[in-house]
Order: C-alpha cells, then structure tokens, then sequence
C-alpha cells in the first residue's frame, strides 16, 4: 500500500513537471519554446536593411514582440550577424558586428530576432561557377536554382549549417559553406 502511494505521487510528479515545460525537442532538433517552434542553426549573414533607422532587433520571432536592439545600416562598411537559430521568416542572432573598420566593433550581443530576409548573403562560383541551390537541405536533392559567383540573395531560414534562401524570386537550401556572409567582399 505504502510502495503504491510513493509510486503514485512519483508518477503525478513527473506527469505535472512534463505538462509545465516549455520546451519540447522533434525529430528535427527543432525546439517549441514559448508557442513558437525553433530550428537551430549555425550560419551567418550581413544586414541589408536600407531603412535609415536600422534594422530591429526583437526579443522574439514575430514584430508583436518589443524591440531590444538595433542594428544600424552601415553601407560603408557593413553589419554581419551569427545566426542561431529558425522561426517562420525570423531568425535567432547572438551578436551583430561592424565589418570593414580598423577594429571591429560589436553592435549587439545577446539573444534577438531579425526578420530574415532583411538579411543578405553573396553566391561563391563554387560549383560550376555558382552556388546552387537545392530542393531539401540536402545535396542528393534537386537543384532548383544557380546563384552565380557575386549575385545577391535573401535569407528565408536556415537547418544547422544549411541556409533558406531566395534568388530571383526562387527559394531553396544552400550547402554550407557556399555562400559568402562578408558584405564587403565576395569570398573568392
């Protein structure tokens, strides 16, 4: 009787402790927090927001959420962010940082979210003379699009290291390491 009482209050426990959490994992590695699901990621990009104001950074993945920082648009020298993580069209940065200066300067560290695609990256003639651009995030995928050496993109999301991206009103996953995050250079 004592055993099934103990048990009993153990599995109410665990049921409460579950129930209350606000993090769930998927398959994916994507993690629900806050009603939101979250697709990590490791990539990086740079700013291209030509609103004078900057770009907003906010405490969560949506415009409803309050804005905690700012990254402003520096066309001399250019602003490149680390992206953490996914959400819809919003991505997780943890830092902002002015490239092309002597020494760079940090603009914003912390967690935040930018809407994606007011952030750009450069296509690298890797491959045949461009990036290309799958179906899935995957290379045994098909290519649905040829980013030449030098031409712009947008970010739309991104997996781990594989980054979402639009090219000539044509989204698709871009390998890792095939685009150039450097807004002052094309990294070839």
């Amino acid at each position: 009787m004592r055993f099934t009482l103990m048990l009993t209050i153990l599995l109410i426990s665990l049921l409460v402790g579950f129930a209350g959490s606000e993090v769930e994992t998927s398959a994916y590695g994507e993690v629900a927090q806050g009603g939101y699901m979250i697709v990590p990621c490791d990539a990086a990009a740079y700013v291209i927001d030509h609103d004078p104001n900057g770009l907003n950074v906010r405490s969560g993945p949506s415009k409803n959420f309050v804005v905690i920082g700012n990254l402003p648009n520096k066309a001399a020298t250019g602003v490149s962010v680390h992206i953490t993580g996914s959400s819809g069209d919003w991505v997780r940065i943890d830092s902002g940082v002015e490239e092309g200066t002597e020494q760079e300067q940090t603009l914003f560290k912390g967690v935040g979210w930018v809407y994606a695609p007011l952030l750009g990256l450069t296509g690298i003639a890797q491959s045949k003379g461009a990036t290309l651009l799958y179906r899935e995030a995957s290379q045994k995928s098909d290519v649905v699009k040829r980013v030449p050496g030098g031409d712009d993109v947008n970010v739309w999301g991104c997996r781990g290291e594989w980054l979402y991206v639009e090219y000539k009103k044509v989204k698709g996953w871009a390998a890792p390491k095939t685009l150039c995050s450097n807004s002052l250079t094309t990294c070839v």
